[in-house]
């Protein structure tokens, strides 16, 4: 049971990317920009997923915590490799980076990325229950990058080894663990790796339990979150100085900068918040979640010879006074055995930038048990508390604004709808299970949520609360993404095309 909810609560880490085609520009990133509003411009999309027989549903392995990106007639996901079927590859319940092609949903190549084998052992924790690949793909022109299972950053050729090995990385059979043998040779559906970053060898970096988040591009920076947590006994960070957010030239991989904030004393389990951006009088500001329940404000470096230090901005804490401490005393972070309800909370769920203000939430995985949350409003330009509401349980779900009003799920399996300029909450509604890897998705008028029962909620978007439908799949559905009138629901175990009603 552990092990399922352990799974289930990482399922937040990747569980926000979504992108609609319709008047986006690259890189293609969750909401298609620099924010990982769970907001969508698609429209005529199904308000019975139900009741439409799908285009197509593909079966993707035996569990799957990335939500699609769209680009171009091309779906790229992440997956494990459990149901990979290529000569010479053995899966070990390791990841896979697939691309697919939208319109049919017919493979184009896959990336096959075995587990880590040694990260079982201490002071490892990761890569040890077969997430497989909980980074949402992103694309940029002819590249997508993703955080691999194995705690590397990939970049790889958009059309896979279809037009060959480009390089400069050639040893893609090695790194698959296949023996070069005669009918083990590279071919179109494979992927094409052009460069990696290995984060546990290049920054000394331990990850816990996945090396996760989605990655994001501002010009040609490419910022990551190294997934640095604690240690097998969920004790202490073995690697605290090391950090939390970096800086690559997403051309080369080469490492123009990183922060200096040493969370790792600070860390309740883990870095995998994903970074976002916003333009805040006229500069970008890096938004990052912290693994100590802060939120960090970067500038963006300049890149020169040297790795350079991350300038910070301003840090905010999104947990109230009172979760921090009572009567003087400081409340400890909570674990799979203490189980409280009370204490300070780690963001998990990424910092979403909308009109000149950044929301974030507050949550613990699953296993630590329920207890308390909050949704934080923060003016972006000087990091000062706009607004913040207790009335949401712990979550590790990304807001979704749009139109003035934020919906956001918590675990306990309620969904909430605030007003986001003055955080009045508008409506609840009881979603009759726990939500632990599904943030809301805003498309078309219409709110989608699924929930840990395999139902999949549709209500109408508004101040006035309206459910739609209501379907059960036979897996756990998570967020969506949608383009061209077409609603792609990633559950754990597939991903279904549905068409309009």
């Amino acid at each position: 049971m552990r092990r399922l909810a352990t799974r289930l609560a990482l399922l937040a880490l990747a569980s926000s990317p979504v992108v609609a085609q319709e008047q986006q520009n690259p890189p293609f990133r969750w909401g298609g920009g620099s924010s990982p509003n769970m907001v969508s411009t698609a429209r005529n999309l199904p308000s019975d997923p139900g009741n439409i027989p799908p285009l197509w549903e593909l079966p993707l392995g035996g569990h799957q915590y990335s939500i699609p990106t769209i680009d171009r007639g091309r779906i790229y996901i992440g997956a494990d490799d459990v149901g990979i079927d290529r000569p010479g590859y053995k899966p070990s319940k390791g990841g896979a980076v697939i691309c697919i092609d939208q319109a049919t949903g017919k493979l184009i190549w896959r990336l096959a990325i075995p587990r880590y084998m040694p990260g079982v052992k201490p002071p490892f924790h990761f890569d040890q229950w077969g997430c497989g690949i909980c980074s949402g793909p992103l694309v940029d022109g002819d590249r997508v990058y993703v955080v691999g299972n194995r705690g590397e950053i990939l970049c790889l050729n958009r059309d896979g080894q279809a037009r060959g090995n480009t390089g400069p990385f050639k040893d893609e059979l090695a790194y698959m663990g296949i023996p070069d043998a005669p009918g083990n040779e590279l071919g179109p559906t494979d992927g094409d790796i052009i460069w990696r970053y290995n984060l546990l060898t290049e920054l000394n970096i331990v990850p816990h339990d996945v090396a996760g988040s989605t990655l994001l591009i501002v010009g040609d920076l490419l910022f990551a979150t190294t997934s640095n947590g604690l240690d097998d006994h969920h004790g202490k960070a073995p690697s605290p100085l090391a950090p939390s957010l970096i800086v690559l030239d997403k051309n080369t991989g080469r490492l123009i900068a990183k922060d200096d904030e040493k969370l790792g004393p600070r860390l309740a389990h883990c870095n995998w918040s994903s970074p976002s951006a916003g333009r805040v009088n006229g500069r970008t500001i890096i938004f990052f979640g912290g693994g100590d329940g802060i939120l960090y404000a970067f500038e963006p470096p300049t890149p020169g010879p040297e790795v350079q230090i991350l300038k910070k901005l301003w840090s905010y804490d999104a947990n109230p006074p009172e979760y921090r401490a009572r009567d003087g005393q400081p409340l400890g972070w909570n674990d799979h055995i203490k189980k409280r309800t009370d204490g300070p909370s780690e963001i998990i769920g990424s910092p979403v930038f909308y009109d000149g203000r950044v929301y974030v939430t507050i949550g613990q995985s699953p296993v630590h048990g329920d207890g308390r949350g909050c949704v934080s409003c923060i003016d972006a330009a000087t990091g000062a508390k706009v607004w913040a509401s207790q009335e949401v349980d712990r979550t590790l779900a990304t807001p979704a604004i749009s139109d003035g009003l934020l919906y956001v799920p918590d675990t306990t399996g309620n969904l909430h709808c605030f007003d986001a300029a003055t955080g009045q909450r508008h409506w609840v509604h009881p979603l009759g299970a726990r939500t632990w890897g599904s943030s809301a998705f805003v498309a078309d008028g219409k709110v989608y949520v699924g929930t840990e029962a395999n139902v999949f909620w549709v209500l109408k978007a508004g101040r006035e609360l309206q459910v739609i439908s209501k379907t059960r799949f036979k897996s756990v559905p998570i967020t969506p993404a949608a383009a061209d009138g077409v609603l792609y629901i990633p559950t754990q175990k597939s991903l279904i095309a549905v068409p309009a009603n």
